[in-house]
């Protein structure tokens, strides 16, 4: 009786979507079969390298000093803070690159006045380098535009995101330090570019929801293994008195909860000169410098930057001028 079941080289053939030629009538070793599929070959060339020197793999995060600023909740003055601070820092003699990593929102050209003609966009295509897309600003800061409107770059993937901070090393022979301005949310990115800084800032207003979203971001930091605890800026503060009380409120559930202590870096008045000086497309601290918002972000700035390197020569004719100064009292004085 014959096997009604196919024999095992039949349901291999089967499996193929073809039968098997003839015995002695197959293809001959080397050639191309019925199916037009040649045989693999080598082609003569080179492919794009992985460690070529402008390839995102050769390149390496920067040791610039990293300053993230962010926030639980939009409208609690971020991108004024890191445009001002950015400037205050550039008149105090450093070497900014100010970063706009609200991806979605970008506004950080409009508050310097500032009109680039390439954005993060075309970083991320490799269309540009980053030197290429930083434009000038105010008191020598570079500004690395972010992309508004661009739906894709709302939320970057790791590779994407590793690309910008590897980029940022590109820039540092000539910095000091970087600023970066995220998203009004808590987002990947955002606690992503939090966890690779030196230094985080979180922003809060006395109001309830932002003060609660400030302390669920310093909680999210803290659970994913943030370095240092994050430092506390109020801003939209009516009276010293309430600015100092929110930043207690927030440093006392942080102690008693999280176990972490948190130091304040400072408070933001509430300044009719901040709208203003938007208005004007201009940092409030250039705009409107004698004003209360200006004196605050200056005062931020002395304390991120105390000391500014002098500079050999300056220091040397400052040398010069006192020891002539003490000559002449000497002289003046019969010594």
């Amino acid at each position: 009786m014959t096997d009604p079941r196919p024999s095992s080289d039949a349901r291999a053939r089967s499996r193929r979507g073809g039968s098997a030629p003839p015995s002695g009538e197959g293809p001959a070793a080397g050639t191309p079969g019925e199916t037009g599929a040649a045989p693999l070959r080598v082609v003569a060339g080179r492919a794009e390298p992985l460690g070529a020197p402008d390839h995102p793999a050769r390149w390496s995060r920067p040791r610039a000093r990293t300053l993230v600023v962010a926030s639980g909740k939009g409208g609690v003055g971020k991108s004024n803070l890191c445009a001002n601070l950015a400037v205050a820092l550039g008149q105090r003699g450093a070497r900014v690159v100010l970063v706009d990593a609200d991806f979605a929102q970008s506004n950080l050209d409009l508050l310097l006045g500032l009109h680039p003609r390439f954005d993060l966009r075309h970083l991320f295509s490799g269309e540009r380098t980053l030197e290429e897309i930083a434009v000038a600003g105010p008191r020598g800061v570079r500004l690395v535009p972010g992309a508004p409107d661009v739906p894709e770059l709302a939320e970057l993937d790791d590779y994407r995101r590793e690309v910008l901070l590897r980029a940022l090393g590109t820039l540092e022979s000539g910095t000091d330090l970087v600023i970066m301005d995220t998203a009004s949310r808590v987002s990947r990115d955002v606690t992503a570019l939090c966890l690779a800084a030196d230094d985080v800032v979180v922003m809060t207003t006395p109001e309830m929801p932002a003060f609660a979203d400030a302390y669920g971001l310093v909680k999210l930091l803290h659970a994913q293994g943030l370095r240092h605890p994050p430092h506390l800026v109020v801003s939209q503060a009516t009276t010293a008195e309430e600015a100092e009380e929110t930043a207690d409120r927030i440093r006392l559930v942080a102690r008693r909860f999280l176990r972490v202590d948190l130091d304040s870096w400072g408070v933001i008045p509430e300044d009719p000169a901040i709208p203003g000086a938007v208005r004007r497309q201009e940092p409030v601290v250039a705009a409107f410098p004698q004003s209360p918002a200006a004196e605050a972000y200056r005062a931020l700035a002395e304390r991120l930057w105390p000391d500014p390197p002098a500079d050999p020569e300056e220091e040397s004719a400052r040398n010069d001028r006192a020891l002539t100064g003490t000559r002449g009292d000497r002289q003046r004085l019969g010594a």
